[in-house]
């Protein structure tokens, strides 16, 4: 029998921020900066490399990709790979993750007004908070560019927890989950997970997460969250037109 659910953590990019509004657009222009900065913009191979190393398809992204469910430290190491191969300058690659950390932090700003929610987040969240739930974000975003979304959308204050993969070990490990917990003095089934990747449901899982909640609302499609225990178009669905959650079907 389902545990009484009494938290959900989400995941941000795809489940609380429109992806293709904040990610694609950054990530088509870190790949020109970095062409630029390394001085191999004259070489349209390279860009090309840096964008598939990500997981950047043209207009399609990989929902299992870096962009999509990694971290600035993977970015960064995928990066170097492919410049390193390029026989690009190793010190020009030393400090490259803080380079990337600076600039995607620029780029965020840059496009903030771009940046869009994948549903009336205050409508929801205000719902949420009603009911007395705890709610919690665990993303593999870092802390300065997550809180500058939650900011920007005006939501902040709905949060009793923030996790983020530069303050805790990276989804799917269990790490983020069990601290949600400690916060809201809630077991790990009392907990709901909300994301809209494999990675997602993976951290679920490992964590014995009361839910799974699949959202469709980012990269990934009703085939790579066929593992979810509910699988929704946006986190607006959450909560069904009659006012219950979805889990309260039963």
């Amino acid at each position: 029998m389902l545990q009484q659910i009494k938290g959900i953590l989400f995941d941000k990019d795809g489940t609380l921020m429109d992806f293709y509004s904040g990610w694609f657009p950054v990530g088509t222009q870190i790949t020109d900066l970095l062409v630029e900065e390394v001085c191999l913009k004259d070489d349209p191979s390279t860009k090309a490399s840096l964008l598939e190393a990500i997981g950047l398809h043209g207009d399609n992204i990989d929902p299992a990709g870096i962009l999509a469910a990694g971290t600035t430290q993977e970015m960064s190491e995928a990066f170097v790979r492919i410049l390193r191969d390029k026989q690009v300058n190793p010190e020009k690659l030393e400090h490259l993750e803080d380079w990337l950390t600076r600039k995607l932090h620029q780029l965020t700003l840059s496009n903030r007004h771009n940046l869009k929610p994948t549903a009336d987040l205050h409508f929801l969240l205000g719902q949420l908070r009603r009911h007395g739930l705890k709610l919690g974000i665990a993303t593999a975003d870092d802390l300065e560019s997550t809180e500058f979304f939650l900011e920007l959308a005006g939501i902040a204050d709905y949060f009793d927890f923030i996790g983020t993969s530069d303050c805790y070990e990276k989804k799917p490990s269990p790490c983020m989950l069990q601290a949600f917990c400690e916060v809201g003095s809630m077991s790990a089934e009392e907990v709901a997970v909300a994301g809209d990747t494999v990675t997602d449901i993976r951290f679920a899982r490992n964590s014995a997460a009361g839910l799974a909640i699949g959202v469709l609302s980012g990269a990934s499609g009703m085939s790579e969250l066929q593992d979810a225990d509910f699988v929704i178009p946006t986190v607006a669905d959450i909560v069904q037109a009659d006012g219950r959650f979805i889990w309260q079907n039963d």
